[in-house]
């Protein structure tokens, strides 16, 4: 009976071992390719030129490429020519040849450099501008829809019209969020974005965004799950913390279908504290992982969805976290589902503060 025991024993251990080896395994498959898709990228010229507005020969991949090229073609016949010349002069001439056109491209990628830059900047001061010139007259509607829903009770105006003013309030609602994510990003591009730095409970934060969205949870019956262990403060600014949590969960819950389950969980690491949310939801294909913290992306297999989105809440989210000191990761399989993390650091007063580890 106990050699039985032992042998079952043995075998479950040896099972968990080869289950263990296979998630290694899968894990450093999957950042082999991760890096494999993002050097084929970075060939992919054309779509270089695509996204940075430019002609295929003025990409910075193209020019680097003809760089080295020319000059492992003039060093190989400089090569050759002295073996079967001894001129010095040639020698000189072939030298030069190759600083000279060295010179020429650097030249020119620079000056595109230059000209990105300037786009990029003029395009962050127009973005600033029309934002602030467009939030004035948004404010002004959704005081004035508001003040009509306020003054006007159900037996002044009928159902239609009642409903007219709502979502013209909604909409406003939804155009004044949008103005204020491009403002907070050219904030971020201009290097402006105001942090204040304070004690602050993340729980309590978590609670009121998961309490702010309960009418979409209840509405694609999702089920929600959230665990703090009575996590210490943390140290970082309320408002912008409010911003990149309810930024989780919205995604969290917009890409769930319904029936689907939600966990939250906050807590102690070290010298950090840790937010998580883990869904089941669409996930994000392998291939665009590198991009899921740029601006204005969207990942294609969620378009299906047709669900509202700017692709500015990740970018925005990001910044501000590094800007507080943490960090920001995630782990998705398309099909399964993806875990969005970050970490703050632990307020000043939290005492016997600890290393952090890796996650």
């Amino acid at each position: 009976m106990l050699k039985i025991k032992r042998s079952i024993f043995i075998k479950n251990i040896l099972n968990f071992s080869t289950y263990l080896w296979f998630i290694k395994y899968q894990l450093k498959y999957k950042k082999i390719k991760i890096k494999i898709m993002w050097i084929v990228n970075d060939l992919n010229l054309k779509k270089q030129a695509r996204d940075l507005g430019v002609k295929f020969w003025q990409t910075p991949g193209f020019l680097f490429l003809m760089l080295g090229l020319i000059a492992i073609t003039i060093m190989t016949a400089t090569f050759f020519i002295s073996r079967n010349y001894d001129s010095p002069e040639l020698l000189v001439v072939t030298e030069s040849s190759v600083v000279i056109i060295v010179l020429v491209v650097g030249n020119l990628v620079i000056k595109m450099v230059e000209q990105i830059t300037r786009l990029n900047k003029m395009k962050s001061e127009f973005v600033s501008v029309a934002s602030h010139q467009l939030r004035t007259p948004l404010s002004a509607i959704r005081w004035e829809t508001e003040l009509l829903l306020c003054k006007f009770r159900k037996e002044k105006v009928n159902g239609k019209q009642r409903a007219s003013i709502e979502n013209i309030n909604t909409l406003s609602n939804k155009m004044t969020r949008l103005i204020n994510d491009l403002l907070d990003v050219a904030r971020i591009d201009q290097g402006r974005l105001i942090i204040k730095k304070m004690p602050v409970n993340l729980a309590t934060i978590t609670k009121e965004a998961l309490s702010g969205s309960s009418a979409l949870i209840q509405e694609k019956k999702i089920e929600i799950t959230f665990s703090d262990k009575k996590v210490p403060l943390v140290f970082g600014d309320p408002e912008k913390l409010r911003m990149v949590v309810e930024n989780l969960i919205g995604n969290a819950i917009k890409y769930t279908t319904n029936h689907g389950k939600i966990e939250v969980k906050i807590i102690r690491k070290g010298e950090f504290v840790i937010f998580s949310i883990k869904d089941n939801g669409v996930g994000i294909p392998l291939e665009q992982h590198g991009r899921v913290f740029d601006k204005f992306f969207r990942s294609d297999n969620i378009v299906k969805y047709q669900t509202e989105g700017t692709g500015l809440g990740l970018y925005i989210a990001k910044n501000i976290i590094e800007q507080l000191g943490g960090d920001i990761w995630f782990d998705s399989v398309e099909g399964l589902g993806s875990i969005f993390s970050f970490s703050i650091p632990l307020s000043k007063k939290t005492k016997e503060p600890k290393i952090l580890k890796e996650v």
